[in-house]
């Protein structure tokens, strides 16, 4: 009997196959699952055979998720025990809501079929924003399983409940605290940071296709404050992030990694004028109330912009001409005396600046200054890590 709150739409299905071997002649678990979406009435919006590894696998899913073209993504391959298998993991990572009934009951039916080997799936079902997104093991039976008996008939239902929940309102003036990067008191500031690799080449059977940040607004219009904002000022657009790797100088601070790992989305900003990005969003970059934060190499640490204060300048300063920050060679007393009111009564060289407040490295330590009185001295890893996760919440 169908629930109260069902209601049956056709669904956008991107089907996602993880596996080192299989080329599209051989998909029979991805062949399928587009047969069984398309028999229940949903529409396949793309698929794609992606290698066993965490980085290729988070690439496509980042990409499908902010896909405006994708309500629910389907995997198969790599959710068991083996040394490469990664699927569950990286699924597990981006979930803003794990249904934790669906992996329970596909282990539990599976039992009744194969036996105790039943405990070795590490099928996983959730939500990446209000995107449905379910993991299956690789074989044909496994994800005949789970769609017949699990996913399929719960589907009206799960769009039902989506359906209900509000998008929450922008908030445009939540006060934010600034990001900050930078190594731990222990380690030398590097001389030469390792230049970022570039996209990663389309992949076996992956149509890597460009995903917008939405039209520019029309000229004399205001532009909404927030993320969205930024992106359509600074004329860039999201793109699968590929094999560029985070900033080192920032992954070797394990606060800072932490926080950046929480992301439950990661894709790369490119603009016209050739900048470029590495944009992580909290909860994801669907929403405009979603928290985004902006990093790129750069010295001394790296550069780190807030886009959701848009168009407030809020982040970690750094040597880049091109940045869309003050530099950390600008004037400490007239970025001190603008945004507090006050100038800075000491030396030192502008290390990251928010509304009304700049911090300011004095060799290995950074101190908060908001034109009342300077904050203690703080090491330079724990204040990023502390700026960062403030960034990332609020």
């Amino acid at each position: 009997m169908p629930h109260a709150h069902a209601i049956q739409v056709p669904l956008r299905v991107q089907v996602v196959t993880v596996s080192t071997s299989r080329g599209r002649s051989d998909d029979l678990s991805g062949d399928l699952l587009c047969s069984l979406a398309e028999a229940a009435g949903h529409k396949v919006a793309g698929r794609a055979i992606v290698r066993d590894d965490a980085e290729a696998i988070g690439t496509e899913l980042d990409r499908a998720v902010c896909s405006p073209d994708v309500d629910l993504v389907l995997l198969t391959g790599g959710t068991g025990i083996s040394a490469r298998d990664c699927t569950a993991t990286v699924v597990q990572t981006r979930l803003t809501r794990e249904l934790p009934g669906f992996g329970e009951l596909f282990r539990s039916l599976s039992y009744a079929e194969i036996g105790s080997a039943a405990m070795l799936s590490g099928a996983i079902g959730g939500l990446v924003g209000k995107k449905l997104v379910f993991a299956l093991p690789g074989s044909v039976a496994a994800c005949r399983l789970g769609m017949e008996k699990l996913i399929l008939p719960e589907l009206g239902h799960l769009s039902g409940e989506l359906q209900k929940e509000s998008p929450a309102p922008p908030r445009a003036s939540a006060p934010v605290r600034p990001v900050v990067r930078s190594r731990t008191t222990s380690d030398p500031l590097p001389d030469v940071l390792p230049a970022a690799t570039g996209i990663a080449p389309p992949r076996r059977g992956t149509d890597v296709v460009a995903i917008g940040a939405g039209e520019p607004p029309a000229a004399g219009a205001a532009a909404a404050p927030g993320w969205q904002a930024a992106i359509a000022e600074l004329r860039g657009r999201l793109v699968p992030v590929g094999s560029t790797p985070a900033p080192e100088a920032l992954m070797a601070i394990p606060a800072v990694a932490d926080v950046l790992n929480r992301a439950t989305a990661r894709m790369k900003l490119v603009c016209d004028d050739g900048r470029s990005w590495l944009v992580y969003g909290y909860p994801d970059l669907l929403r405009p109330a979603s928290k985004v934060l902006a990093v790129r190499e750069a010295l001394p640490i790296a550069e780190v912009v807030v886009l959701h204060r848009w168009p407030a300048r809020v982040g970690l300063c750094c040597e880049l001409d091109d940045s869309v920050l003050p530099g950390v060679d600008a004037s400490v007393d007239e970025q001190s005396e603008t945004r507090c009111g006050q100038p800075w009564p000491e030396d030192g060289q502008l290390f990251a600046v928010e509304g009304s407040a700049v911090w300011i490295q004095q060799r290995r330590y950074v101190r908060k200054w908001d034109g009342r009185r300077a904050g203690p001295e703080e090491n330079v890893g724990p204040t990023i890590g502390s700026l960062l996760l403030g960034w990332s919440q609020r």
